[in-house]
């Protein structure tokens, strides 16, 4: 299983530290605290960086989650909301790690993995980083005792889903940090990865739907929010950067959208 040998937890348990440390950081910083499951509360999160804003657009592309972009000085973050919406607060958290290294300094120190590893760090950084702020540590651990899971013989598949409605995120994400927690040992998180996770007719997002368990975040919200894309396209006009008619196009899209307040 692929997914696991990337994993920073398995290929530099230092590197691990270091995310675990910035995460600590950021949520004391930004969140207020460093115990509490955010869910879709990321975006309001987001919203409060003074610099940054976010744009949701549905994009019927399963494997376009989102980016990060820099616009005349303005950050922005894009999210599919095509996708599930467990799916897009995972790609918020992970496109914040690469506002936070690239919109305002290096957020880790650069660290080289040997090349036989096959790594994208950046990218396996900002996945951890992603999974340990929206599912902490200490908080993962209460939930495991309200749960009694006390070892890996107590996991179901019913619980695994309950974790994933607690905290929002995919099933991959609940079965890594349980792996990173050392709940489940490398053999039994493959087992566990094996499951098909997004077939409806079997597996996880077959039990959600038939226990009726954490269904709000499989839904495809669609959702638009155009953050102040309108009043930049003003601005183009004002400014003559852009030719009247692609201002017009631009603007004549907007009107014809559906956006969320």
């Amino acid at each position: 299983m692929i997914i696991l040998d990337k994993t920073i937890k398995k290929v530099s348990p230092d590197i691990f530290k270091a995310v675990e440390k910035e995460v600590l950081y950021f949520q004391n910083e930004f969140v207020g605290s460093d115990d509490l499951i955010l869910q879709d509360d990321i975006f309001r999160v987001l919203e409060n960086i003074e610099d940054l804003s976010i744009i949701m657009f549905p994009v019927e592309d399963e494997d376009f989650c989102g980016f990060l972009f820099e616009y005349r000085g303005e950050n922005f973050i894009y999210i599919n909301t095509f996708l599930p919406f467990e799916k897009q607060i995972f790609t918020a958290a992970l496109e914040l790690y690469h506002y936070l290294v690239n919109g305002k300094r290096e957020f880790l120190d650069l660290e080289t993995i040997d090349e036989d590893k096959e790594l994208d760090l950046e990218e396996s950084k900002a996945n951890l980083f992603a999974a340990l702020l929206l599912v902490p540590k200490d908080v993962l651990n209460k939930q495991l005792n309200l749960l009694k899971i006390k070892k890996s013989a107590d996991l179901t598949i019913l619980k695994i889903i309950k974790l994933m409605d607690i905290f929002a995120v995919p099933f991959k994400t609940i079965i890594l940090r349980l792996f990173e927690i050392e709940l489940l040992t490398e053999k039994e998180t493959r087992d566990w990865l094996d499951i098909a996770a997004r077939n409806p007719e079997r597996g996880i997002l077959y039990q959600i739907k038939k226990h009726k368990i954490g269904e709000r975040w499989q839904k495809r919200t669609k959702h638009v929010k155009l953050s102040n894309l309108k009043a930049l396209i003003i601005d183009n006009d004002e400014m003559e950067l852009l030719p009247e008619e692609k201002i017009n196009k631009d603007l004549s899209f907007l009107a014809g959208v559906d956006v969320d307040e």
